[in-house]
């Protein structure tokens, strides 16, 4: 096979994406986790063609959680994972940004996007909640406040 018909093949295996989410933290102190997929997870999604990964974060928030009047908050860090899906290898990177909501408004989990709950947590149950959770996401709390929240 030529170098270039190799090339063409990987491509077609792999796939890289961008995406935006969110750690979002309510007045009362407590922090947005999601459960899917028998994880507790942040929200978060694929950036769209022309969108800005800020925007694509706060769109996510949203959908996934019915959570309307975000205040985005400063960029905390990216994080890099890979999966198998229907038969190729993706690369995602996930930008990460720190978002506030006034109150503690009623959340609406998106079941079409595989989500069983959304909930309000305080420090001591995100602790808890995150030993079943993904690296990333505890890295990702680790890097938000410079040691595992407490």
């Amino acid at each position: 096979m030529h170098k270039d018909n190799k090339n063409h093949l990987i491509k077609m295996q792999i796939q890289f994406i961008e995406a935006g989410g969110g750690l979002v933290q309510n007045d009362f102190g407590e922090y947005l986790l999601i459960y899917r997929e028998k994880k507790w997870d942040l929200p978060k999604g694929i950036q769209e063609d022309g969108e800005e990964l800020l925007h694509t974060a706060l769109r996510e928030v949203k959908e996934e959680c019915g959570l309307d009047n975000l205040c985005q908050g400063p960029f905390i860090a990216c994080t890099r994972h890979s999966y198998w899906r229907e038969g190729r290898l993706i690369f995602k990177r996930t930008h990460w940004y720190r978002m506030r909501v006034s109150g503690r408004p009623p959340l609406c989990p998106q079941a079409e996007e595989g989500i069983a709950q959304c909930c309000w947590c305080s420090k001591e149950e995100v602790i808890w909640k995150l030993n079943e959770s993904y690296p990333s996401v505890r890295w990702l709390f680790s890097k938000a406040f410079n040691a595992s929240p407490k």
